[in-house]
């Protein structure tokens, strides 16, 4: 007997069956010929929802099974993240910027817990605070979830043989880059530092730039918070005025140096109302900023007339100047 139309039809479709599954399990992959890696499944699916190549860069290897945290998990290395596939099928990212802490043998401390400085959000979880072009990146792309919170103040890194601002979270590393535009901020190549480490490879680097010398301070010139003569050549190093808040009578400070800086016997000035401002002191760290609120008796900032701050060492000399 001859086989009917409908049998041949059927055995058309289981033939084809095999190729048309493999066909889709080509397609689920994106493969990218910079790297020789390709992404696939969920994995794809959130790089893709979630920034893509400028967020997490290019696949550095192939998507398999590591031990995170004491927890078996399917992992992919990207250049800037490493995402992992958690029990309940939920892709997140790795806390790629403790990690490299650890590595550097600078892990990460709790910070001093001072309260919210001008354009800045305080997180008492870490002691640490995110400021201006980095809480504005923060915030618009993804916050905790994305990056974790901040597990160091802003400081200045040598990243290949050039000094940057940088500031890491636990999941990421924020760096500015003023070479590209005013607050633009990029995300650091954590995953590949962080793998490179790992299989015994150092980061590629470039040899230091000759850094300038620190610009040293005018004589002393302190006369009781009165107008300084040398206001204009103030070095602003190794501690800058980063912002006074007069309403909430609070000066803001950083240490722009690489080592730590004890503001013990400073002196802070309100040059308008010839006053010192109590309640400065403790010790900086690298790049760390601080909020330092007045603790003295009244109010000595004008909220209504210009009051320019003047900021002294134990010696006298004006190390920073604020023009408001």
């Amino acid at each position: 007997m001859r086989p009917t139309r409908l049998a041949l039809l059927a055995l058309l479709l289981l033939t084809l069956a095999p190729i048309a599954a493999s066909t889709q399990a080509q397609t689920d992959q994106r493969c990218f010929p910079e790297t020789g890696q390709c992404i696939a499944d969920s994995i794809r699916a959130y790089w893709e929802r979630n920034g893509g190549l400028a967020v997490f860069g290019f696949p550095i290897t192939a998507q398999a099974a590591e031990t995170v945290e004491g927890a078996p998990l399917q992992v992919q290395w990207f250049e800037r993240d490493r995402l992992e596939i958690q029990p309940n099928g939920h892709v997140t990212a790795g806390r790629l910027g403790v990690e490299r802490l650890e590595q550097m043998v600078t892990p990460w401390q709790q910070g001093p817990a001072a309260p919210a400085g001008p354009s800045c959000t305080a997180f008492p979880e870490t002691g640490h605070q995110v400021c201006g072009a980095f809480a504005a990146y923060w915030r618009a792309n993804g916050e905790l979830e994305r990056f974790g919170f901040p597990v160091t103040g802003e400081f200045t890194a040598e990243l290949e043989g050039k000094p940057y601002t940088v500031q890491y979270f636990e999941r990421r590393r924020f760096e500015l880059h003023p070479e590209i535009g005013p607050n633009v901020v990029l995300l650091g190549l954590l995953g590949r530092e962080v793998l490179n480490v790992r299989q015994g490879q150092p980061p590629v680097t470039q040899p230091p730039a000759p850094q300038p010398p620190a610009p040293q301070p005018p004589a002393p010139s302190y006369n009781n918070c009165q107008a300084d003569p040398n206001a204009g050549v103030a070095p602003n190093s190794p501690v800058k005025i980063v912002g006074i808040n007069d309403e909430r009578e609070e000066v803001s400070l950083q240490n722009i140096s690489s080592a730590p800086v004890s503001l013990d016997s400073w002196i802070m000035c309100s040059i308008r109302g010839n006053q010192r401002h109590d309640g400065i002191g403790g010790s900086l760290a690298p790049g760390e900023t601080r909020t330092f609120p007045y603790t003295g008796p009244g109010t000595i900032w004008s909220n209504s007339d210009p009051d320019d701050g003047a900021l002294y060492n134990p010696q006298g000399q004006l190390i920073s100047y604020w023009r408001d």
